[in-house]
């Protein structure tokens, strides 16, 4: 027996696997949406297009937050938003934070809590300082523990 037959008996059976689940076309159509695409983070874009779906997986040009996620953290911030100004003031903080589990923490932690958001000027965090802090709070989080970490912040 040649010893070139086990290699293409292994190679065909590769090839008949391949094949049969359709590989070479799902990493053809991922690469391409993912150069169509350009996402800050080709891993994440990749687990989510996989995990998700291709709509799901694009991510924000400016915070690099995965549309999936981008909504969820959209939700949290109506959420402490109430009055849907689109601005989160400290008040509106201090309020969600006592309403949602936070009675333990102290005005200082809060206060730290509040800047490290960045607010601007107006002492306020935009819809925008929102999300790109959670991009950078959870950018090494699996999917999972971010859908923990959110409906935690929800209820």
């Amino acid at each position: 027996m040649p010893t070139g037959s086990g290699d293409e008996k292994l190679r065909d059976i590769d090839k008949a696997y391949l094949d049969k689940h359709q590989i070479g076309p799902m990493f053809e159509t991922l690469l391409s949406n993912m150069v169509q695409h350009q996402p800050q983070d080709p891993l994440q874009y990749i687990i989510d297009a996989v995990e998700f779906n291709a709509e799901y997986a694009k991510q924000d040009p400016v915070t690099g937050l995965p549309e999936h996620r981008k909504a969820k953290l959209l939700d949290v911030f109506r959420l402490i938003d109430k009055e849907g100004r689109g601005r989160i003031s400290y008040q509106n903080l201090q309020s969600y934070a006592t309403k949602y589990g936070g009675a333990t923490l102290k005005d200082e932690e809060l206060e730290s809590i509040f800047s490290d958001f960045h607010p601007g000027k107006d002492s306020q965090i935009t819809m925008q300082e929102f999300l790109v802090f959670f991009s950078k709070a959870s950018k090494a989080v699996p999917n999972a523990a971010f859908d923990s970490l959110i409906q935690e912040l929800m209820t």
